[in-house]
């Protein structure tokens, strides 16, 4: 792309917010505006997207105080209009599912990639830093995260896979970080697909400097969450306790009896995670015990620092 080009596409993007923000004679105008703005969107290129980032005008914006739009020395007002823009699609889809939320996930996903700042607000007012709200699941609620998890099991699979992608470009493709956020179970679709099972982060670039900070309520609560739910939930007794080694024997060779059929039935396919993080089939459930090692037979580690 030369100079003139991206000129070119510089100005677009400046139109486009101006339209974002633009006042309309009727909510159902406002919709209509913006919902074609979005289609625009996703097609420039990424470079351009800091022409949604204005500088900040005295007084009022959009009937918003400076404060309220402000972050990092910009005016998110265009950016905020995208959230709100999805927001209102993921409570009332127009039309299909697919046809409502596509171009906005995939807009979303596109300017968080070619912005770190537009990446960083949005990662703010969507994926706050947790608090008591993991008593709930990640699924269950009104913010804009609750919401956006309960489509990461959506049966439609171009919404799964794109709510998944936004979620995990405000988490710096970081496995880690999107299981704090959303639960193992309900990203386990995206980390098996990308080859992050077992932790590790994505091939983006992004910056190494991070404010997050966990918060005191969620710093008390976080040894009882259940890293599969994303959820805190109370202590549990132990269900092998006061059973003998004998019987816990036997109750393991019932269970893989019962895998083993389920698995000859047709019914489930065992999984164990390859080299390559991704879920690989198994012929025998007693594969899935060949890579279990026994603390037992580990040498103790004599390393002194």
């Amino acid at each position: 792309m030369d100079e003139e080009e991206e000129a070119h596409f510089l100005r677009l993007v400046s139109i486009l917010h101006d339209l974002l923000v633009c006042d309309t004679t009727t909510k159902e105008k406002t919709e209509e505006l913006q919902n074609h703005t979005v289609n625009l969107l996703t097609n420039m290129p990424r470079a351009s997207y800091e022409e949604l980032l204005t500088p900040l005008s005295e007084g009022a914006v959009g009937g918003m105080d400076n404060k309220e739009v402000e972050y990092d020395g910009n005016s998110m007002e265009a950016v905020i209009a995208l959230l709100a823009f999805l927001d209102r699609r993921l409570d009332k889809p127009v039309k299909s599912l697919k046809e409502s939320l596509t171009p906005i996930l995939h807009c979303m996903c596109e300017i968080c990639r070619g912005n770190r700042c537009i990446r960083k607000y949005c990662k703010q007012k969507v994926l706050p830093p947790l608090r008591d709200d993991v008593k709930r699941l990640p699924q269950d609620g009104q913010t804009l995260r609750n919401k956006l998890c309960k489509h990461l099991t959506s049966s439609v699979q171009e919404i799964k896979e794109l709510v998944a992608d936004f979620l995990f470009v405000m988490c710096k493709e970081k496995a880690e970080k999107m299981v704090k956020y959303t639960g193992y179970g309900n990203a386990a679709g995206l980390l098996a697909s990308r080859g992050l099972m077992c932790g590790g982060k994505g091939p983006g670039e992004y910056s190494s400097d991070s404010s997050d900070s966990d918060t005191e309520e969620y710093l008390k609560l976080r040894e009882n969450i259940n890293p599969v739910t994303g959820r805190w939930e109370t202590e549990k007794s132990d269900p092998l306790a006061g059973m003998t080694e004998e019987q816990k024997e036997y109750e393991a060779v019932e269970l893989a009896k019962l895998m083993h059929k389920l698995h000859s039935d047709g019914i489930v396919q065992p999984c164990r995670i390859g080299e390559d993080g991704r879920p690989e089939p198994v012929d025998h459930i007693l594969e899935l015990q060949e890579d279990i090692t026994d603390p037992t037979d580990q040498e103790p580690n004599t390393d002194m620092d």
